[in-house]
């Protein structure tokens, strides 16, 4: 069963020595670190403690030249752990790119890799939803890149990506404007009922590419009006965007509600 520390597990010990003039001079002025085997530990309930006195030799042999341990303090070394556990993440952008006025962003962004494996904790696992790229501030952007970017690792010391890099395309192109007339879909409405929309149809505006936006008709749009969202004694029902297609920008319509009446 693998485990992971998630408190601070460099401790400081205190050792009695015997030891040269020169080797106790270059310990007063540069310490040493001691590496423990968790092997001769106790883990239990997310608790660990080794016992330092059965850790003598192996210590022993960390020190240098002829040096001997007499006394050593504390006896115990205490930290918390979590289970070792792993799980594939994707990547993503953390924050929006900031795309010059009248371009924008043609295509899905393509990470390479999309997704990594990461190793850890498993309580900081579990709070993981995706890992972003370090991605400098770029303004105003109006030409297409395929860059590689780092990854950020929210907590290093507890856990371990499969790569520290993806590679990232973003197709940018100019984008314009352009208004639809969007006939609205009725849903859920029984057969024994007949029910009438005022207007029927909605004015839809957005922004696409120039390479995409003639090719965007009504047809790849659906307005619905569910018949499940009617409530008595209300005049008019919200209208929803079911589907519509990728990459638009800047996409509204109205109006928002519309009116209805109910024939039986």
């Amino acid at each position: 069963m693998g485990v992971v520390p998630i408190s601070d597990t460099s401790s400081e010990v205190q050792l009695t020595l015997t030891a040269s003039g020169f080797q106790l001079l270059y310990y007063n002025f540069f310490g040493t670190s001691i590496t423990l085997d968790s092997g001769k530990g106790v883990f239990e309930n997310g608790n660990a403690s080794i016992p330092l006195q059965l850790s003598i030799p192996e210590i022993q042999e960390q020190l240098s030249g002829t040096t001997k341990i007499r006394t050593i303090f504390p006896n115990t070394v205490y930290f918390n752990y979590s289970q070792l556990d792993n799980k594939r993440l994707p990547i993503a952008l953390q924050t929006s790119l900031n795309v010059a006025a009248g371009f924008g962003i043609a295509e899905p962004l393509v990470f390479s890799p999309d997704s990594i494996n990461v190793i850890g904790a498993a309580n900081v696992l579990d709070t993981l939803k995706t890992v972003f790229i370090n991605m400098p501030n770029k303004v105003n952007v109006k030409k297409s890149f395929t860059d590689q970017f780092k990854l950020l690792n929210p907590a290093p010391k507890q856990l371990e990506f499969s790569e520290s890099e993806t590679s990232l395309k973003v197709v940018i192109d100019r984008f314009s404007e352009k208004t639809i007339k969007v006939p609205i879909s009725l849903f859920n409405v029984p057969d024994s009922i007949a029910l009438k929309l005022f207007p029927s149809s909605i004015n839809l505006t957005f922004s696409a590419s120039l390479a995409k936006i003639k090719a965007i008709t009504a047809s790849d749009f659906i307005i619905s009006c569910d018949f499940k969202l009617l409530k008595a004694g209300d005049e008019s029902v919200e209208l929803k965007l079911v589907d519509a297609p990728d990459q638009l920008q800047n996409l509204r319509w109205s109006p928002k509600e519309v009116e209805y009446l109910i024939r039986k």
